[in-house]
This record gives structure tokens, sequence and C-alpha cells, in this order.
């Protein structure tokens, strides 16, 4: 469980390190979902204006993979020789980012680095830039809703007589979800 002052000062040191190799990006492309607010918030701070995003679909499910990750929101704008950063929040198996790599080379881009919060030890491919490596499923500020629906689903799954009440406990005492956050999204299931 990473929260947003914790998410927050990872993309700080992130920009630290960004800042200390001398990259500097002409644009910034964030990898969606994931990599949007990280992206966003290094736009801020290494003062890049040009902000963009592609989407690469890959997990349709916590921890339930596609066959292979697609692009389904190609960028809209131009990259040709453009120095360029991409952003995705956590390198899991690696191959969002690889496609993305991929995909802005062919789209003409000059220099290409990437960045991420969180590397696993499975990611195929190493960043250039990252904060911590882990080898733990994350589940980032942003996504309590799906990650508490997901979960709830694979209790019921592992346990078809669990209780909603002990349900929310697994949720809070085991996975390490804030109380609150929990009653919210399942009093909405």
């Amino acid at each position: 469980m990473i929260s947003w002052h914790e998410m927050y000062n990872l993309t700080l040191q992130l920009s630290e390190r960004i800042v200390d190799s001398g990259f500097k990006p002409n644009i910034i492309i964030g990898i969606a979902r994931g990599g949007w607010i990280p992206a966003r918030i290094l736009s801020d701070v290494l003062y890049t204006d040009a902000m963009f995003n592609v989407r690469i679909e890959y997990y349709s499910d916590v921890g339930l993979r596609d066959a292979e990750p697609k692009i389904t929101q190609p960028l809209s704008v131009p990259i040709d020789n453009k120095t360029i950063l991409l952003v995705d929040e956590v390198a899991d198996t690696g191959d969002s980012l690889y496609h993305a790599i991929e995909y802005v080379k062919q789209l003409g881009a000059g220099e290409v680095r990437t960045a991420v919060l969180h590397l696993k030890p499975t990611s195929r491919v190493t960043p250039d830039f990252f904060c911590q490596k882990v080898d733990q499923w994350t589940v980032y500020p942003w996504e309590n809703r799906e990650s508490i629906i997901a979960l709830v689903k694979m209790f019921k799954d592992e346990d078809p007589t669990l209780g909603m009440k002990e349900i929310r406990n697994r949720l809070v005492f085991e996975v390490g979800f804030d109380p609150a956050v929990a009653d919210y999204f399942i009093k909405r299931l």
C-alpha cells in the first residue's frame, strides 16, 4: 500500500535522479493509466510543459494479465527527433515499457529514456530511472477501488462462506487498506 504522500516523495526522488543524470526531456509521456500521475508530477518539477500520454492495456484484473499489452490510445502529436521521458508507476514484467519504447521509436523519437517508481525483478526492461526495487504487488492510491473490488472477489472465490465484515477486516488488517477507504468502497459493491 502506497499513500499519496509516499508516492509524491518517491516521484520527487525520481526527479532528483533524472536531474542528477543531466537528462532533459522535451516531452514527458505518461503510460496510461498508472503512469499519468507520476508523469504529471515530473512534468511540474522538471519544468517540462509538453506532456502527453499513450495508453497500453495489459492487466484485466489484479494480477491477471492479457497475453500481450495493446496500445489503445496512441500519441496524438508528432515526436520526431524529440527527447522523450516515458513514465509508468511500475515495471512489473516490463512488457508495457518495452512496447512503449518500441512504439515511440517507430514514431521517430530521438533519445528515449524511461522512469518508474518501482522496479520488479521480473521486468524484462530495466528503466533508466527508478526509486525502489519491489517484489510484491503494490497498490497505488489512485487504484483503491479497482484493487478492493478485485480482492473482494478473490477472497470470496477462496472462501464462499466469508461475510463482508470478515472480508473488510482482511482488507484492512492483512492488506493494509485504510478502514475508511475500505468501508467506502465495500458499501458500493
